[in-house]
């Protein structure tokens, strides 16, 4: 069985259907795939979606991917933005927003403008959201969450303790938020933001929030509400913003920014290709995907981040499914395109060495050894959703 073969199969098996709510799951108007067939990670995730559908669509599943951005639209309408996860333990907080590009992805595919009118009304609710519990002073984005003290202090005691130890002289309410917000990044947990991630604005949140504005400006004429002048201000704000604050002329990459202390994060990381994904990065600026891929190529695909001491499970040697497919469209985005083949083509070779020898798909993978022995902070389980879609997306190249 080839890996494409094995995609299709399994597939199907992460299709759900829950209307209703039940206990701690939210009940969904549609059908929706969860990232694993069978064990775990058994809910509609947010940012995972968007790579998963690349699955869906490389299987001519587009009614499926509309479920799935549909789904997290009436999300979106019913708590004013997209929780991390279908379930009321994930209400606290959001995930990387990704739920524009999910909707560009299926008005393109479909061409369906009714369905892109509902959703701009409620991905502007979702902006809103960024722009209201998530902006710092500078104009710029960070992670964050609504845990109370208790909540906080009890994940970092707990969670945080035993997946990557904690500091004894902090606070632990103090500290659990930023940990919190860490979990609301997609990267829990990583170096980026040496352990106050809320703190930061966030190179990806960023770039994201970068794209929802310039696609707005898109939407307003494409749908005869407007000129778009005001979004195009939006985006053009934000990304002299971010190359004044978050490119780091140093090392030739852009970094997280920390709004509180005026320095950038001490980490290079596969979040520094976001800007260059989203089209943010100016031509001078081009350059910078060299050195990206100076710092955290490997053998494999790409490195979460250049090496570190301490042990994440999103960070070095670690290899990732999102990080590939946005490291690779970013390169192909700026003219190199064959970085881009490259990168793609390990990666592609270390899914299907792995299939050859287990069967299976993985959440992530070592990239030194090339094997399944990532580092980890509650297992390595075997995967679907975003591994599939990334592989599907890059075998198209």
């Amino acid at each position: 069985m080839t890996v494409q073969e094995y995609i299709r199969e399994k597939m199907p098996l992460t299709l759900r259907l829950n209307v209703k709510d039940n206990d701690t799951l939210f009940g969904l108007p549609y059908p929706y795939t969860v990232p694993c067939a069978e064990h775990c990670f058994n809910e509609l995730y947010y940012w995972d979606t968007y790579f998963t559908n690349k699955a869906l669509f490389a299987l001519g599943q587009t009614e499926q991917t509309a479920n799935n951005v549909k789904n997290i639209l009436y999300l979106i309408e019913r708590f004013g933005y997209m929780p991390n996860g279908s379930r009321a333990y994930f209400l606290k907080r959001s995930q990387p927003p990704y739920a524009a590009l999910m909707a560009d992805d299926v008005y393109k595919a479909t061409g369906d403008l009714s369905f892109l009118k509902t959703a701009f009304v409620t991905l502007k609710k979702e902006y809103e959201f960024w722009m209201t519990k998530r902006v710092s002073e500078n104009g710029l984005n960070h992670y964050d969450c609504e845990e109370d003290d208790e909540s906080c202090a009890e994940f970092y005691n707990g969670c945080v303790a035993e997946r990557v130890g904690k500091d004894e002289k902090r606070d632990p309410k103090e500290a659990g938020r930023h940990y919190f917000a860490e979990a609301e990044s997609g990267w829990d947990f990583n170096p980026r933001f040496s352990g106050y991630c809320a703190e930061y604005n966030a190179v990806d949140l960023n770039s994201n929030l970068y794209l929802y504005e310039k696609l707005f400006a898109e939407y307003e004429v494409l749908l005869g509400e407007g000129d778009g002048k005001e979004w195009t201000a939006k985006a053009k704000s934000r990304a002299e913003k971010m190359n004044e604050l978050m490119w780091n002329s140093a090392s030739g990459v852009y970094k997280d920014y920390n709004y509180k202390t005026g320095e950038l994060s001490g980490i290079i990381s596969a979040a520094s290709f976001q800007p260059y994904f989203v089209d943010l990065a100016t031509e001078q600026q081009k350059s910078g995907l060299l050195k990206l891929l100076q710092a955290l190529e490997s053998d494999w695909g790409i490195f979460t981040t250049e090496k570190v001491e301490k042990k994440y499970q999103w960070a070095y040697p670690n290899i990732w499914a999102p990080c590939q497919y946005i490291a690779v469209e970013g390169l192909r985005r700026y003219g190199y395109a064959e970085e881009a083949e490259r990168i793609a083509k390990k990666y592609i070779a270390l899914l299907e060495k792995n299939f050859a020898a287990h069967g299976k798909l993985f959440e992530k993978y070592n990239g030194v050894t090339g094997n399944i022995d990532a580092v980890s902070e509650y297992g390595t389980p075997e995967m679907l959703g975003w591994t599939a879609g990334v592989y599907c997306a890059l075998s198209n190249l």
